[in-house]
């Protein structure tokens, strides 16, 4: 049996994470219905769990209730009360007005028949009227949980229980985090190819997660405007078209650099012609940087089978030709000639050598740094007895 501590806070990280990616989820639905983005707004933690509003004006507030076990959602239910407690508390301060603003409970827990969570659903068996009377006579209950939510629902008129009720949709049985980004799949669809749905997805969610934690560091709480969220879909979309990739190592620099001290093959494979440190350099950082898209690439399923196979062998014919061509008309009869070879085939590469994996990816880094790889593994080499580095090693060399 496994021990659970009692400071075990994995419940409550798994319910800010489903409330965080809920979130994007409904913002990413309400993209296509929406005729101006940029006109509506989201928060977290602000006027509810989740609010969207209309250039300030409230439209939709969600509390949501994630539950790692199974069970049903009762009549009292602290989740329940703990909401109206909530909700009354933010129209009586004014934050909110009743008439034009949707209010949600989406739970994860299950909704029976005949419950006032049912009564309260958006189904055919949606009765505000009998909720009232069952809340009305639930609130006489002792219940020192809930005493707070009894009370404020009490401190209400009829008719504005009527109006609250009214505003107020039980969502049972709601999917879990892995199953609400199973259901951003079709709508990610809708801008990629089927394929590149999750990497798409990763990249929003990223960007999502970050501009939620700038958000809640903002007093009081800030907002994300859904035209940021619709910019960055029209933007990254691009990248994940048939014709293209996505360019995620443009900046990237490796962790460390030590150059007279790395003993990998392809920058003895510069110190051959003396290629200086600063020119070394660069190679080293644009082999991390092909060498971790090519290995993120495959890791997001982007690439086509035998594409990566298909980039290097155009790479080598490349560097095949032009190497047959300067030998043709190269003598290399001293060390000095040797290195003025290399230099001159090793920049053509480089330069004129560059090729796209895919029309539209336009980055230079991967051909350059491909090259690297390639000369790491002997396969090219810029001078002309490359060959005689066959017993080197990568050994320990990150």
């Amino acid at each position: 049996m496994r021990n659970t501590s009692q400071f075990d806070a994995s419940n409550s990280m798994l319910g800010y994470i489903y409330q965080i990616r809920f979130a994007l989820y409904l913002s990413l639905k309400k993209l296509s219905d929406l005729a101006d983005p940029e006109q509506f707004n989201v928060s977290i933690e602000k006027l509810d769990d989740i609010a969207f509003d209309s250039d300030g004006s409230p439209e939709e507030l969600l509390q949501t209730k994630f539950h790692g076990n199974e069970g049903n959602l009762t009549d009292r239910s602290p989740d329940i009360w703990k909401t109206i407690r909530v909700w009354v508390e933010s129209i009586k301060s004014g934050e909110i007005s009743l008439g034009n603003i949707i209010l949600s409970l989406v739970t994860t827990q299950a909704v029976a028949d005949g419950s006032l969570a049912s009564l309260l659903g958006s189904g055919p068996k949606r009765d505000i009227d009998e909720a009232q009377q069952i809340m009305s006579g639930i609130c006489e209950e002792p219940n020192q949980t809930n005493d707070k939510g009894y009370k404020a629902f009490k401190s209400l008129s009829a008719a504005e229980r009527n109006s609250l009720l009214s505003a107020i949709y039980v969502v049972g049985n709601s999917e879990d985090l892995l199953q609400i980004r199973e259901n951003m799949k079709p709508i990610a669809r809708q801008s990629v190819p089927v394929q590149a749905a999750d990497a798409f997805l990763d990249r929003i969610e990223g960007n999502w997660f970050k501009w939620i934690v700038e958000a809640l560091s903002d007093t009081p709480s800030g907002i994300i405007n859904l035209g940021v969220l619709q910019e960055l879909v029209d933007n990254i979309r691009p990248e994940y078209a048939l014709t293209n990739l996505p360019a995620e190592y443009v900046d990237a620099l490796p962790d460390a650099m030590d150059v007279d001290n790395d003993m990998r093959i392809f920058v003895k494979q510069m110190r051959l012609f003396k290629a200086p440190k600063k020119l070394i350099e660069l190679a080293i950082t644009n082999y991390y940087r092909a060498f971790e898209q090519r290995n993120k690439w495959a890791g997001d399923g982007l690439l086509n089978p035998g594409e990566i196979s298909g980039f290097d062998r155009k790479l080598f014919e490349k560097w095949y030709e032009q190497q047959a061509f300067m030998e043709m008309q190269t003598a290399l009869d001293t060390d000095e000639a040797k290195r003025a070879y290399s230099a001159r085939l090793y920049q053509y590469c480089q330069q004129q050598g560059v090729v796209p994996i895919r029309p539209d990816f336009v980055e230079e880094y991967l051909s350059k740094g491909s090259y690297h790889m390639l000369s790491d593994d002997l396969k090219i080499g810029w001078h002309p007895e490359f060959e005689q580095l066959g017993d080197a090693s990568n050994e320990g060399v990150a």
